[in-house]
C-alpha cells in the first residue's frame, strides 16, 4: 500500500514545497528584505496543490515575476483577480444576459426556440452552411458555403453602442435569410430594453435604420373552391379533410394537426379549437392552447362539408375521444416539416405555386368576406385579437362591391336593358 504524505518541507532550488496531512501540497517562498537588517518574509501560494510537480511550478513561476521585476505579493494578486471575477459577473455580455434573459421571459416554446437559434447563430456567430444549387451546364454541385456573423455575444453589454450594432448588422446574410436576420435584430433589441430596464444599459442602442422591420404584406390570390379541392384532394387520403378545414374554418396549421374527436361537434355542425401543437427545433412538439386567448373558438363547418367530416371521423380518425383526426403512421402528431412536405406536393400535383398552408385561411375569410360577414364574424371565425385583420378581408369583398355597384349605376343610367323594378 502506497504511506500517506510525508509531512515534512522538502527544498529543491529556490522556495519549498511541504506535504499536508489532506495529501496536498503547500508552496511556499521567502522574499524580500535587506541582509542583517530587516528580514525578509515567507508568502505561501494562495492555494494548496494536489501534486508536488504543480506546487513547483508555481514557485517557477514567482521567481520569473520577480527577476522580470512583474511581482507583487500573491494574496493581493489573489484578491485582484477575485474582484475582476466579481466585476466580470456584474457586466455580463450580451449572450450572458440574454440567456439569463431566456431563463425568465415567459414565452411560447416556439418562440423560446426561435430566440435561442438567433442568439446561437447570428448572435454569437455559429457557423451557417448556405446550399449551392448545382452548375446549369455541368449538373455538378459545388460545396456549400459557410457563413458566419460579425459575433456580438461576447461584447460586454455595458460597453455596447450604436457602431457594434451596426456592424454587426452589416455582417449579417441580410438577402439570403432576410426573415431571419429581422428576426434576430428584433430579439437583440428586445434584451437591449429590457437591459435599460435593469439599469445595466442608459439607452437602447440597437438603431439600425431599415432593420428589424416587419415584412411586406404577400399579396395572395384568392384560390378557387376548385384549386382547394384539387390540392386536397392530391394530399395523403387521410390528411384531406385538414385542407378544408383549414380553408373553410380558418384554421391554423397547428390547430389542424391537434384536433381530436371530440373537439367536431357532428349534431351542431362545429369544431371547437381548444389547443394547438406547436413544433420547438426539429423534433420537439409542443402542446398547448392556440396563438393567442382568442384563438379559443368554435367555428361553424359549412354544411356541404358534413359528409366529408362523417366519413372521415367514422374511416380516418383514431378511436376515442381523444383520438387524433390527422396522425402518422406511429399514431403520433403529424410534425410541421411532414405537413409542410405533403402541402406542397399537393400543391405542384394541382398545378398551385407559391401558396402556403397558412394562406387557407386568406382564402376561407376572402369568401366569407364576400359571403357578408361583418368584422365581428370575420374577428371570431378566425380567432383575432384585434379587427385589423378582419379589415384585410372586408377590403376585398369591398372590391366585389364596387363591381356590384358599378353594375347597379349601368341600370340606372340605361347602359343596359331596363327591367322591372321587383315588386
Amino acid at each position: 500500500m502506497a504511506g500517506k504524505p510525508r509531512r515534512s518541507r522538502q527544498r529543491s532550488g529556490w522556495g519549498s514545497v511541504r506535504a499536508l496531512p489532506s495529501g496536498n501540497y503547500q508552496a511556499s517562498y521567502r522574499h524580500g528584505g535587506i541582509f542583517d537588517v530587516v528580514p525578509s518574509r515567507v508568502y505561501n501560494a494562495p492555494n494548496t496543490f494536489q501534486t508536488e510537480g504543480d506546487a513547483r511550478v508555481w514557485l517557477e513561476t514567482e521567481r520569473r515575476l520577480i527577476e522580470t521585476d512583474q511581482w507583487s505579493p500573491p494574496a493581493e494578486r489573489e484578491l485582484a483577480r477575485r474582484r475582476s471575477e466579481e466585476a466580470a459577473a456584474n457586466r455580463p455580455t450580451v449572450a450572458g444576459y440574454a440567456q439569463h434573459w431566456l431563463s425568465r421571459a415567459q414565452v411560447r416554446e416556439t418562440t423560446r426556440s426561435r430566440y435561442e437559434a438567433s442568439l446561437r447563430i447570428y448572435i454569437c456567430g455559429e457557423p451557417l452552411a448556405f446550399s449551392v444549387r448545382p452548375n446549369k451546364r455541368t449538373g455538378k454541385r459545388a460545396h456549400p458555403k459557410v457563413w458566419t456573423t460579425h459575433p456580438i455575444g461576447g461584447v460586454v453589454l455595458a460597453d455596447l453602442d450604436r457602431d457594434q450594432v451596426q456592424e454587426w448588422w452589416l455582417s449579417l446574410p441580410i438577402t439570403q435569410r432576410r426573415r431571419s436576420c429581422d428576426l434576430a435584430y428584433q430579439f437583440l433589441r428586445t434584451i437591449c430594453l429590457a437591459a435599460v430596464e435593469d439599469g445595466l444599459l442608459a439607452s437602447n442602442p440597437v438603431r439600425v435604420k431599415g432593420a428589424g422591420k416587419p415584412s411586406r404584406r404577400r399579396s395572395i390570390d384568392a384560390l378557387t373552391p376548385i384549386q382547394v379541392r384539387a390540392i386536397a384532394d392530391a394530399m395523403p387520403a387521410r390528411w384531406q379533410l385538414g385542407v378544408l378545414l383549414g380553408a373553410w374554418c380558418a384554421l391554423r396549421s397547428g390547430e389542424v394537426r391537434e384536433l381530436r374527436r371530440k373537439d367536431i361537434d357532428v349534431k351542431r355542425g362545429v369544431v371547437r379549437v381548444t389547443r394547438g401543437v406547436t413544433q420547438a427545433g426539429q423534433r420537439t412538439q409542443h402542446i398547448g392552447d392556440p396563438k393567442t386567448e382568442a384563438s379559443i373558438r368554435t367555428v361553424r363547418i359549412p354544411p356541404s362539408m358534413m359528409d366529408i367530416v362523417n366519413a372521415h371521423l367514422r374511416d380516418g380518425t383514431q378511436l376515442g375521444p381523444d383520438g387524433l383526426l390527422f396522425w402518422r403512421d406511429d399514431g403520433e402528431h403529424v410534425t410541421d416539416t411532414e405537413w409542410r412536405a405533403a402541402w406542397l406536393k399537393a400543391c405542384a400535383s394541382a398545378g398551385v405555386e407559391g401558396i402556403r398552408f397558412h394562406d387557407l385561411r386568406h382564402v376561407g375569410l376572402t369568401y366569407t368576406a364576400l359571403a357578408g360577414a361583418s368584422i365581428r364574424e370575420l374577428q371570431a371565425i378566425a380567432g383575432h385579437t384585434t379587427p385589423d385583420m378582419a379589415l384585410r378581408y372586408q377590403e376585398v369583398a369591398a372590391d366585389h362591391m364596387e363591381q356590384v355597384v358599378q353594375g347597379l349605376d349601368a341600370i340606372i343610367t340605361g347602359r343596359v336593358a331596363k327591367q322591372q323594378p321587383p315588386r
